[in-house]
């Protein structure tokens, strides 16, 4: 444990450091019996303490990965530090020798290989018959199914060298990967079909060094918004802070509509200065895509408040102060015009939708809460009907800080909200982690089953439930 002024590094953020495989876990209520399969979910977990504790961000901890099995309403668990480059020097080093890109403190040391770490943290899925562990530092990592052993790196067949984004999106109808990397302003468009076979590539230039975190696709186009939080490389080589805000720089927040099929960007007006933050989904209504996502007024230091910072300092400040709500936005694709409206009060972050429905018109969204910054990040889960705008809430009890909630739909599903949503809460009273598996018809009710780990899963971002069939085709891919 940590001992550290900085909530990065404490409560449900807390670093665990045991990896383990572990059966039969205690199981409060009945796990549906049709949950059979793997939520693999990541988590940032610094493996050393970091260079400069004060200075250590969320975004910044090692990769560990999470892989929750259900089966027959049994519960085991198995987890794996990412083994990544930056990993394996520190290992070998045996202290951490990689500063804080985001909050500064140090710049990199060029002599190391390599000289800025790829965490591999933020997102997992099971793609090409392979686990991957995607951050948008460098290309995904894969690792074995089940044992969550580190395989390497996955560059898709050899197609790409570069950095790609930790939010790719699924195609439902055939599996087909929709993503793209950033390299300094100029963003790669790609299209990889269930197989990882590359089958287009289109590029475009922000103008600026957008953090562009994630965007959203239609059958027809994928949108970007690009807003005024920018990566100042310049601030990094000279150990400052290096997420800032800035509007005028950004021009504003701008909206790049790509054409899939012809590669051809359609720059719109956002009407303001903020930064998505997430999306739901998108899709296209006739002439409009609609676009359902989180919005912040502001994400990142000011330009002045950076000259002024003091040691001793919270550097994690401009990171507490951001507040996401949700937000609808229309893009009249004939007039070029965009139009824009909050649709709940209710603040929180890592939105989720029913998968099935990516890419087309969905009803229902669901995140983690935000409403009370006080303490720990996120403090309840809500459901959102965006048809009749209402907020449905579950608030904390005795378990509190809770993940992104993952939807798995019922098998024969007959409506849109047919399933379960599970998401992982932490108990400060045992310092522990349990899973909890919600009916998403019944959102506000009490949990259908609550699993108790005999660990923590520090505080992470995103997750993936993979069905059993899948996983056992990956095995299959993999011995043959």
């Amino acid at each position: 444990m940590f001992k550290y002024n900085n909530r990065s590094l404490n409560g449900p953020f807390e670093p665990w450091h045991q990896e383990s495989d572990a059966f039969n876990l205690e199981v409060v209520g009945q796990i549906p019996p049709e949950l059979n399969g793997a939520l693999y979910r990541t988590s940032s977990n610094p493996h050393v303490l970091p260079l400069q504790p004060d200075r250590h961000h969320w975004f910044e901890g090692d990769g560990m990965v999470y892989g929750l099995f259900l089966r027959d309403g049994k519960a085991q668990t198995v987890n794996r530090w990412v083994r990544t480059a930056g990993y394996l020097v520190e290992e070998r080093n045996g202290k951490a020798v990689y500063g804080s890109v985001m909050n500064g403190g140090s710049v990199p040391d060029f002599s190391l290989d390599p000289p800025i770490k790829n965490p591999a943290n933020t997102n997992v899925t099971l793609f090409d018959d392979r686990v991957l562990v995607f951050c948008e530092s460098g290309l995904p990592h894969e690792m074995h199914p089940t044992t969550l052993e580190t395989r390497g790196m996955y560059d898709y067949h050899g197609a790409i060298s570069g950095a790609v984004t930790a939010h790719w999106k699924s195609d439902p109808g055939n599996g087909d990967m929709l993503f793209y990397g950033v390299n300094g302003t100029e963003v790669r468009w790609y299209h990889a079909n269930s197989h990882g076979k590359l089958l287009d590539s289109y590029k475009f230039d922000m103008g600026v060094a957008c953090f562009l975190h994630d965007f959203v696709a239609t059958e027809d186009y994928a949108v970007f918004v690009v807003g005024p939080t920018v990566l100042a490389p310049e601030a990094m080589m000279t150990g400052a802070p290096s997420v800032i805000w800035d509007p005028e720089q950004s021009n504003g927040t701008r909206f790049a509509v790509l054409n899939r099929h012809t590669g051809e960007v359609t720059w719109i007006n956002g009407g303001g200065a903020y930064t998505a933050t997430h999306f739901y989904n998108a899709y296209q209504d006739g002439d409009r895509i609609v676009v359902d996502g989180h919005r912040s007024e502001q994400y990142g230091w000011l330009k002045d408040e950076i000259a002024a910072i003091q040691p001793g300092q919270n550097f994690n400040e401009w990171f507490d102060r951001v507040v996401a709500t949700p937000w609808r936005w229309e893009i009249d694709l004939g007039s070029g015009r965009l139009t824009d409206h909050q649709i709940s009060d209710v603040a929180g972050e890592f939105p989720r939708i029913n998968d099935d429905y990516a890419l087309r018109e969905h009803r229902f969204g669901y995140y983690a809460t935000t409403r009370g910054r006080d303490e720990w990040l996120t403090d309840g889960l809500a459901k959102h009907d965006f048809r009749t705008g209402q907020t449905l809430t579950i608030p904390t009890a005795e378990l509190i800080s809770p993940s992104e909630p993952t939807f798995v739909a019922r098998q024969g599903a007959a409506s849109e909200d047919d399933g379960w949503l599970l998401s992982l809460w932490w108990d400060p009273a045992t310092r522990l982690s349990e899973l909890l598996i919600h009916d998403a018809q019944h959102f506000d009710a009490a949990p259908i089953a609550r699993v108790k780990l005999n660990q923590r899963v520090p505080m992470g971002f995103h997750g993936k439930w993979i069905d059993e069939a899948a996983i056992e085709a990956a095995l299959s891919s993999q011995t043959t």
